[in-house]
């Protein structure tokens, strides 16, 4: 059995094109916000992925709220923002709207549970320590624990679980890499997998962007977003 881990897609299609096969998808949110296409996302996520949960960027767009993020990608994550809503219909929205904070399923003979960021704050920064034992205490019962949020790539013994993080999928800590993990047969190993950000930058030339906001995003998807913010 081989479960493929992932978080932060961020609406890049074309990082989600190189992720490895698997038997199973379980996604840790944060399908919105920078990338170009939403929509592709969330039709991914809905084809592909056995469990997923918000993110704060996930909540922020389809309940119109706060989404914690800091000040250097604060004015890029609300400009995509609102492009996004006006390139999602009512169904895909809701699709957002209607994702759990907190995910349990069992797979191949382990209890998976997942989290955004911290089991009760999808906007909270916290180091894996931290984040997994909010949701170990969530679900004693589970024995792998799947946190996003950070975008930094990590696994850590906890308590008699695992917990992961996958990193970013679409705007991972490396620029031109999608970041994962796959669990397969109860082994844990973390992955990248290259993609030409180029396309990338060419999608957001579509999108009504101010030269700071492109400035910004061009620098995360080419270069990588190198802080947890």
């Amino acid at each position: 059995m081989r479960v493929l881990l992932v978080s932060d897609l961020h609406a890049n299609p074309f990082a989600l094109e190189v992720l490895p096969a698997a038997d199973v998808v379980l996604c840790a949110g944060d399908l919105v916000d920078y990338g170009p296409d939403p929509r592709a996302s969330i039709a991914w996520c809905r084809s592909k992925a056995r469990a997923v949960v918000h993110g704060n960027h996930d909540r922020a767009l389809a309940f119109d709220e706060d989404d914690g993020v800091g000040q250097r990608m604060q004015a890029a994550s609300a400009a995509t923002r609102l492009v996004h809503r006006e390139l999602l219909d009512a169904v895909e929205t809701a699709y957002l709207r209607d994702l759990p904070r907190l995910a349990t399923v069992r797979v191949g003979g382990a209890t998976f549970a997942l989290a955004h960021a911290t089991a009760g704050n999808a906007r909270l920064y916290a180091d894996l320590a931290r984040a997994g034992a909010t949701v170990h205490d969530a679900v004693p019962a589970a024995d792998v624990i799947v946190v996003g949020h950070t975008h930094v790539q990590g696994i850590l013994a906890l308590d008699g679980a695992v917990a992961v993080n996958p990193g970013s999928a679409g705007m991972s800590s490396r620029g031109g890499f999608a970041h994962y993990a796959l669990w397969e047969d109860g082994e844990i190993t973390l992955g990248e997998a290259p993609y030409d950000a180029e396309p990338v930058l060419t999608a957001l030339d579509a999108l009504p962007l101010t030269s700071d906001v492109r400035a910004t995003l061009d620098d995360a998807f080419l270069n990588g977003r190198r802080t947890a913010r």
